[in-house]
């Protein structure tokens, strides 16, 4: 009887690292391939605000609106100068 009661049970937490995915994502796209990191880097930040990590949720959706921002092909597909590069007031 003593050998049935010496059992242990080993309880794992599953941890959903949707923050750091999002700003990781969302800082490499600032720089790179942002027309394809920045949307699943603001993915990850709405699935980490609602996994309720506030702060990298947050970092990680200003990281892809950024990102958004200073992408070109981005930026026409929504019709919207980019602002990349701006010389003596006039967009080019």
């Amino acid at each position: 009887m003593s050998e049935e009661n010496n059992q242990k049970i080993i309880i794992r937490q599953y941890v959903q690292n949707y923050g750091s995915l999002s700003i990781i994502f969302g800082f490499i796209g600032i720089f790179i391939l942002s027309f394809l990191l920045s949307p699943i880097a603001f993915i990850f930040g709405i699935l980490a605000l609602t996994n309720e990590e506030y702060i990298a949720g947050f970092i990680g959706i200003l990281f892809s609106i950024l990102g958004v921002l200073t992408s070109p092909i981005l930026m026409a597909l929504i019709h919207m100068p980019t602002i990349t590069y701006i010389k003596n007031g006039v967009m080019l």
